[in-house]
């Protein structure tokens, strides 16, 4: 490895944090610097009233940059799955860092979002301290938390079983083959990941009720929305496609309602974009964190995209989902500290947060690159508008 790459890698290497105490107290010291440097900054806790594994009080920390009296505002939003908050948190403080090292500006605001679900970040879990997946959860005000996918009551028991896992399970790969030839791979992935609303065990479980850290997210974005007419949002995430390359998702409907800004994403991030569906990387999803929020602030004009980075070949996912609620929901423990201990956690935080210099890189750059692209996107907007 060159000099310069190795370079590279160790920057974007340092960003990632070990534990959600560190990524929270490093997202404080970052609000901090920007301060120092003469940014405008606030920082807001929202507690959750539990505690993490170093007694740490869980909370989803919200800061704003900038001005939102501007009318316009970026959305940088990490954590809502659990781990996945490792690399989305890591994105963040690398940008937090470089606008610390920018001029001040007022043009705009910037929201970053971190760890909307701090208690998966901190026990190494996708759902929350209730089972819950919370891209699922954010429902529309005129949906039900109800129901489950077409196709899901047939691989329902395999993805679910009431045992403890094993960690040389040889007959997933081929059972979960046989699944494939009978129902295709594109059916058996949506029946999977769209999420139901009837089993609260089992993966993928969106609730039956908006979760206290999303009702409290929506409350605070309710107070401090009141002048923002224009949002470009991007939530961080990883799991998806190729490994280090990061698919950036748009809702489906996105191409029929507006053509022309569909295009425009594409010139944006050309090789990125792609609709959410399921014959490509992702999924038609129920309930994720952009539906709820675009759909409880219709005064806004709302722009946003899921930033999804590949990380492992799709079937390795979906044993480290199915292995880890295995575990935390029949595995032989005392408590959380001794769930947390079990194989199958620490493999779910490598599964979606590979200890790789080189992928954390391509993470951290390709995460700057969306948000530079982004913000000028919303200030090119605002001027010819």
């Amino acid at each position: 490895m060159s000099l310069a790459l190795l370079a590279l890698v160790v920057m974007g290497r340092r960003w990632f944090s070990n534990s959600y105490a560190e990524a929270a107290g490093r997202f404080a010291i970052a609000c901090q610097d920007l301060t120092s440097a003469g940014h405008n900054v606030t920082h807001q806790r929202l507690k959750l009233g539990m505690k993490g594994p170093e007694a740490e009080e869980l909370a989803i920390d919200i800061a704003v940059i900038g001005s939102l009296d501007s009318g316009k505002a970026i959305i940088s939003s990490s954590g809502v799955h659990g781990v996945e908050g490792y690399p989305g948190s890591a994105i963040q403080l690398s940008i937090m860092d470089k606008l610390a090292k920018s001029e001040p500006f007022d043009d705009h605001g910037v929201i970053f979002i971190h760890a909307v679900n701090p208690y998966g970040m901190a026990w190494w879990r996708r759902f929350n301290e209730n089972n819950v997946d919370l891209n699922r959860n954010f429902l529309r005000l005129d949906e039900l938390y109800s129901g489950v996918p077409d196709g899901y009551e047939a691989v329902k028991d395999f993805i679910n079983p009431k045992t403890v896992p094993k960690k040389n399970e040889y007959s997933f790969n081929i059972r979960a083959l046989l699944l494939i030839l009978k129902y295709g791979y594109p059916n058996l992935k949506q029946a999977v990941a769209e999420g139901q609303y009837q089993y609260p065990a089992a993966i993928q479980y969106g609730g039956s009720k908006l979760e206290k850290g999303p009702s409290m997210l929506i409350d605070w974005l309710n107070a401090n929305l009141v002048q923002v007419k224009q949002i470009f949002a991007i939530d961080h995430h990883t799991g998806l496609g190729p490994s280090g390359h990061d698919t950036l998702l748009l809702p489906l409907e996105l191409r029929n309602k507006d053509f022309d800004k569909f295009v425009e994403l594409q010139q944006l991030f050309p090789g990125h974009i792609e609709l959410l569906s399921k014959t490509g990387v992702g999924y038609e999803i129920k309930g994720d964190i952009h539906q709820g929020l675009v759909n409880r602030f219709p005064g806004i004009s709302w722009t946003y995209l899921t930033q999804e980075f590949g990380t492992f070949k799709s079937i390795k996912v979906i044993r480290a989902n199915r292995d880890e609620n295995r575990w935390t929901q029949w595995g032989d423990y005392v408590d959380e500290a001794g769930a947390k201990s079990h194989w199958s956690r620490l493999n779910l935080l490598r599964i979606f947060n590979p200890n790789d210099a080189v992928w954390q890189d391509k993470i951290v750059s390709r995460g700057n690159t969306v948000f530079e692209s982004a913000t000028q996107y919303l200030r090119d907007d605002q001027e010819d508008s």
